[in-house]
């Protein structure tokens, strides 16, 4: 690590403070080797924005260290940790790794410094049936995006479909799509022994947010599960299912024990949970990009997902689907593959099949060679 980014000039500026976070977590860890990559390869410097205590292991990077350490998203603490990180760099470009715009960027001191942006979904700026957001955080969300859109030299997106959400807003939106890959520890074989759960069972792996849909997986294993060996356990979502959706909780009551519920886990325990799984399903209503399925197949687990763009995009013909506003879509597919063996095996083969296709096209690595590409331009 080579220290304060003070010490000498920056040419980019990377936001790493919610590397412990489940999912923009695994987008920064997997797209940081990539940006020392190739800003060691160019010759160009790289600081990363960190809190004090989750700095991520670096090879040649700088250190910014983030005042105050607690600033969560959204928040006008994550405003001010931007402003007194760019008044102390002045670094050539700036990246943000999700969508809400840093108005610090706005200050003349700061006009000249490019930003970059990675918007991973569009979910906010929905209706609330679908995001659960009233109408005043979808305004907040609406002008976020629309700063983005204006200020931004290039936005990165995991997938098709939220580029589109993006251009639907903004035809001017320049947009990069970079699809995440599955990180090749999910390739290594798992420790069975590892496994939280006996038994056969259905997994869901995430949290219980609104538009993840769980009311629907929760009906439609109600209907089945006196027909079918498998409970189905939640996993990811913390013992009280708190800080979600609040119809969660009263329908996995109803079903007693067949529903298992558990917190985060770490990671290899939840790879012997996903790999020991007869089947993961996805429901969601809407996603960036969805990586439980892909984790899921690399770990030769079947996958069911909810027939939306984005799943389509990344599971394509390694999955079923089924229409995630009609829980009796489900209801079939939850009893084929929970007492056919085969028809299960078949489902988990044709996705490790997807998976390692998909594998071979995947990568951050484009998004980091251009951001050092607008910076060489500028």
């Amino acid at each position: 690590m080579a220290g304060s980014a003070t010490d000498r000039r920056v040419d980019l500026l990377f936001d790493v403070r919610h590397i412990r976070q489940s999912g923009i977590g695994t987008y920064i860890g997997t797209l940081l080797p990539h940006l020392e990559d190739v800003f060691a390869d160019r010759g160009m410097t790289l600081a990363v924005l960190v809190n004090e205590h989750a700095t991520p292991s670096l090879r040649e990077s700088s250190v910014v260290i983030s005042e105050p350490e607690v600033a969560p998203m959204y928040s006008p603490a994550e405003q001010r940790s931007w402003k007194r990180a760019l008044s102390a760099v002045r670094p050539r470009g700036f990246w943000v790794p999700h969508y809400p715009f840093p108005f610090a960027s706005l200050a003349p001191a700061n006009r000249k410094t490019l930003l970059f942006v990675t918007v991973h979904d569009t979910l906010h700026v929905m209706k609330q049936e679908v995001s659960g957001h009233n109408r005043a955080r979808q305004a907040y969300a609406r002008m976020m995006l629309n700063l983005d859109v204006r200020r931004s030299r290039k936005i990165f997106t995991p997938s098709l479909a939220t580029a589109a959400s993006l251009t639907k807003m903004a035809s001017s939106a320049p947009v990069m799509v970079t699809p995440i890959p599955v990180d090749d520890e999910w390739f290594t074989p798992a420790d069975p022994s590892l496994a939280p759960v006996r038994g056969q069972y259905i997994l869901y792996v995430g949290n219980t947010k609104w538009h993840k849909n769980l009311p629907l997986l929760l009906t439609a294993y109600g209907q089945v599960a006196q027909e079918i060996p498998q409970k189905l356990v939640i996993a990811g979502s913390g013992e009280a299912l708190r800080d979600g959706d609040d119809r969660v909780g009263a329908l996995a009551a109803r079903l007693g024990g067949r529903v298992q519920v558990m917190g985060r886990l770490d990671f290899a325990v939840l790879r012997a949970l996903v790999a020991g799984a007869d089947l993961l399903v996805m429901p969601s209503l809407h996603e960036g990009a969805g990586l439980p399925p892909i984790e899921a197949m690399a770990s030769h687990t079947g996958v069911l997902a909810s027939d939306i763009a984005a799943l389509r995009e990344t599971c394509g013909d390694g999955a079923d689907y089924f229409d995630p506003y009609d829980a009796s879509t489900l209801v079939p597919l939850l009893r084929r593959y929970g007492t056919d063996d085969g028809d299960r095996a078949a489902l988990a083969t044709r996705g490790w099949t997807h998976v390692m296709t998909r594998q071979a096209s995947s990568s951050l690595r484009p998004g980091a060679e251009a951001v050092a590409d607008e910076l060489a331009r500028a």
